[in-house]
């Protein structure tokens, strides 16, 4: 049966880890409601396929590690949004546009822990109160991020929240990974494969255009599935309405793939590059093209791109948002 349990580490400090019968282990950490840790048995080992960092110290600098981004992930273009013809100007932290959420967005907050068991899972219920204005956000927005892990090895991450005004509202989260164990080995020979016939269109500066771009023919053709390469990726992939499952993302040795499902309408894939390379993680110095991260999301874009849908959240109508990564080994 699936348990949870509150531990204390001078690394951590307070933390909770997850384990289900058949020995996953998941960490998490209440510094920006997020994962520490996901740690598969493979060969008789543990497989820690989440690329992360080795204190929280060092998750304070480098706060978009596996956090809940929010309250909106991706970028708002220049920093400003039109809500009821009132404009709201927010944190310009990156060239001039709001990058998730602004300076110290959900990321980079504490968040208030609750365990929780029930029948075949266990996991951490996060809270968090975020004020009237803050950064620019209208709304008292009280945030939930629930995290989960079964006994059949299904690992979700919940979103939910409520406002008392009309604010916007698109978190994720943005998990970095590598299922070799180590970000020193590159993920160029992962397989990705994603059921994405499109891609939000992207400016220079990542804001999107409001246009979509068909995949076949293009580097974003991962469709029958196909090795990351060399490629670079910082895009918005318009998941295919329907598929049971989003994507998935296979170990070059076969022995581990997280497959995706998802009530998100796209998944950001950003791969890390030369930015990263160098910075010392938990399992190994980062390698370029160390580790990929998969950002289930709204379109970023959307409140100025209405065919995207919406990311608008209303007094009247509580947000939720689930995704469930079937964990195989």
């Amino acid at each position: 049966m699936a348990t949870v349990i509150k531990l204390d580490s001078k690394a951590f400090g307070t933390y909770y880890e997850v384990k289900n019968e058949n020995g996953v282990v998941l960490g998490l950490h209440p510094f920006g409601a997020r994962a520490i840790s996901l740690a598969l048995p493979v060969d008789g080992t543990l497989r820690d396929v989440l690329v992360g960092c080795k204190t929280i110290t060092d998750y304070k600098e480098n706060s978009y590690y596996n956090a809940t981004i929010g309250p909106v992930a991706g970028r708002i273009a220049g920093a400003q949004f039109e809500l009821d013809e009132t404009i709201y100007k927010t944190e310009a932290n990156q060239k001039g546009n709001t990058l998730h959420g602004g300076f110290v967005g959900f990321d980079a907050r504490n968040w208030e822990a609750q365990t929780f068991t029930k029948d075949n899972e266990a996991g951490v219920i996060f809270t968090l109160n975020d004020p009237d204005g803050n950064h620019g956000f209208p709304g008292n927005l009280v945030a939930k991020a629930i995290y989960t892990l079964t006994d059949d090895n299904q690992y979700s991450f919940k979103f939910e929240a409520t406002t008392d005004k009309k604010t916007l509202f698109n978190p994720t989260n943005h998990g970095y990974y590598n299922l070799t164990g180590s970000p020193s080995e590159s993920i160029d020979t992962h397989n990705l494969q994603i059921n994405a016939h499109f891609v939000a269109k992207t400016n220079d500066d990542v804001t999107t255009t409001g246009e979509k771009v068909a995949v076949a023919g293009t580097k974003f053709d991962f469709v029958t599935g196909a090795k990351i390469g060399e490629t670079l990726l910082d895009d918005p992939f318009l998941i295919d309405k329907g598929v049971k499952e989003a994507l998935t993302l296979t170990a070059p040795d076969g022995k581990v793939a997280l497959s995706l499902m998802t009530q998100a309408p796209a998944v950001v894939i950003y791969t890390t590059g030369t930015g990263e390379a160098g910075t010392v993680m938990k399992n190994g110095v980062m390698a370029n093209h160390g580790a990929v991260a998969i950002e289930p999301q709204g379109v970023p874009g959307t409140e100025i791109y209405p065919q995207f849908g919406s990311i608008t959240l209303t007094a009247d109508k509580p947000y939720t948002m689930e995704s469930t990564f079937k964990l195989i080994f």
